[in-house]
């Protein structure tokens, strides 16, 4: 394929990128990466940052999505690796899928992009010119690319809040991003701002050697890592039957639902956690640990900050900590790409920027620049960006064609305006999307969307395993462009390397179930899934009919019996 394309970062997103944009047949593909290694955010360093809009996981973080749904579409995690792997493994997961797809060749290290402007041919051409900087010769040189992807993700300049008299706080003041570990704050008098997955993380490490006040404006719903049984949270939350069936429900009977699940584990309001929200109206925050810390006593929540003094914290409820030695702003982060020439985004206030389906600028003549990872969603990135660069890639090439400019702009008001609606209106929330309905959507116009009506008929094993099971990545590797071999087998074998790893301890064999109890559940799962794509459909379709309720019912209830 003939075109340069420019890949700017070696982050997970960056990485698959330069994976994808090769399966599509470019060759001349440049990854500018700033650092002398890959893997981004998930690339754990004990130096401090070099730049102000670096991050890095801290020493301990372990991921919060099971390895199924992080890993990238044609290329499992190993089946050893445990459900939750810590950081050093998601890096050498990272490492060893870019040398097994011969990515590292793309690569420059230690060249940082300080400039994406116009070329002066744009308007005919939709060039761009890069003026990037290697760190090590000190040089600058500018370049010319057919295409780019801009793949640094949306954890920019730390985003740090404003309290009265801080100036005059004595103490240690420290955003997120600069905590490493707890090696050095041991015997802390210690406040964490912000109750999100970081603050979270940070709050239970701090709290193992010191006592730690949880400031939170809003309350928070906590999730946890395991569902029933003890299974991955997200195996179970990410199936389109699931789906379906919030999306036919009431909102207000759906919330009703989800915090009654939410608080039989713990009760928030008990925890001083209840958030000021309904649960589909904020991100929820992942920890398993944070409840055990404050039930022990080592954490403490407190609302938000009233004022700081020279030694303490006088909170909104009249209370005061004196003597804290450290606080941790966990406060998020501002969306920037400082080196994008301002023609192309404009002023981005609030962490709002205007992408049609977060990737495409509305105002462009030539598509001939995406955006991957710049979304939040309630799941993993990895699979995410991999769709939003196979995406990206027959865009490029001339494969798929994008709406009018007036129909983009349209679909992401649309977007905007539903998001605004339902989430709480703050920063965090601009760029949030649902994970797998985005990925059927970018799926969809990729070409990559599991065909159910044709699998019902030709295949209702994998039918039942994509409406029913777990909805993983490799779904979308079984049709469509690139498509894998093995991506079939993948999705029907989850369960499989979800337990691998938990089998260290050799137990007797239960016996299996005969097999006309096995063709009984089976004859009754595909009534149930039968019924259910239907209502989908009739739903989609906005048809009424009088027995929809019926139907729905018979479908949960014949679900719950499998």
């Amino acid at each position: 394929m003939s075109g340069r394309v420019a890949v700017l970062g070696g982050g997970s997103s960056g990485i698959t990128s330069c994976k994808v944009l090769a399966d599509a047949g470019f060759s001349d593909i440049v990854c500018f990466e700033r650092r002398d290694v890959l893997g981004g955010l998930w690339y754990f360093s004990e130096k401090p940052a070099t730049w102000p809009d670096e991050s890095s996981v801290n020493r301990s973080t372990v991921i919060n999505t099971s390895k199924e749904f992080m890993a990238f579409s044609d290329y499992p995690m190993p089946d050893h690796y445990p459900n939750f792997c810590h950081n050093k493994l998601i890096e050498e997961y990272f490492l060893d899928y870019a040398h097994h797809f011969g990515v590292e060749k793309y690569v420059r290290y230690n060249t940082e992009v300080m400039a994406v402007t116009k070329h002066a041919s744009f308007e005919s051409t939709g060039r761009w010119e890069i003026q990037s900087r290697d760190h090590k010769s000190g040089q600058d040189v500018t370049e010319i690319f057919e295409f780019v992807l801009v793949a640094t993700g949306h954890h920019g300049g730390p985003n740090l809040p404003s309290f009265p008299r801080l100036d005059t706080f004595k103490g240690k003041t420290i955003h997120s991003k600069e905590f490493k570990d707890v090696f050095g704050y041991t015997g802390k008098r210690a406040c964490v701002v912000g109750i999100g997955n970081s603050g979270g993380d940070i709050t239970v490490e701090l709290s193992k050697y010191n006592q730690v006040f949880l400031s939170t404006r809003r309350g928070v719903w906590l999730l946890h890592r395991l569902a029933d049984n003890g299974l991955p949270l997200d195996y179970r939350f990410h199936s389109r039957s699931s789906r379906w069936m919030a999306d036919l429900m009431p909102r207000n009977l759906r919330n009703y639902l989800m915090k009654k699940q939410i608080s039989a584990r713990i009760d928030h309001e008990l925890y001083g956690l209840k958030s000021m929200s309904e649960p589909d109206a904020t991100h929820p925050t992942i920890n398993d640990e944070l409840p055990n810390r404050i039930a022990c006593g080592m954490v403490k929540v407190k609302p938000n900050i009233r004022h700081f003094t020279e030694t303490g914290i006088m909170f909104d409820d009249g209370s005061f900590e004196d003597n804290i030695d450290l606080v941790v702003f966990a406060t998020g982060y501002k969306v920037g790409y400082q080196f994008m020439d301002k023609s192309v985004l404009g002023d981005i206030r609030n962490n709002r920027v205007e992408l049609y389906k977060h990737m495409w600028p509305l105002n462009l003549s030539h598509h001939t620049l995406a955006f991957i990872g710049g979304v939040q969603p309630l799941g993993a990135m990895f699979p995410i960006a991999e769709l939003q660069a196979r995406l990206a890639a027959r865009v490029f090439k001339g494969e798929v064609k994008l709406p009018s400019p007036a129909k983009m702009k349209l679909d992401f008001q649309s977007h905007d305006a539903a998001m605004r609606t339902r989430y709480v209106d703050t920063p965090r929330h601009t760029f949030q999307v649902d994970w797998l309905p985005y990925m059927d959507e970018l799926a969809g116009l990729t070409g990559c969307k599991p065909n159910l009506a044709w699998l019902l008929l030709t295949d209702p094993v994998l039918f039942l395993s994509l409406v029913f099971g777990p909805g993983t990545p490799y779904q979308y590797r079984l049709h469509g462009p690139n498509p894998w071999p093995g991506a079939r087998q993948a999705q029907l074998t989850v369960l499989d390397r979800i337990r691998k790893p938990m089998a260290t301890r050799p137990l007797p064999k239960h016996q299996k179930p005969g097999r006309s109890r096995l063709q009984t559940v089976g004859l009754m799962a595909l009534v149930a899934c039968a019924v259910g794509y239907g209502v989908h459909l009739v739903k989609a379709k906005g048809i009424n009919i009088w027995d929809m309720e019926l139907l729905q019912n018979i479908g949960l209830r014949t679900k719950l019996f499998t």
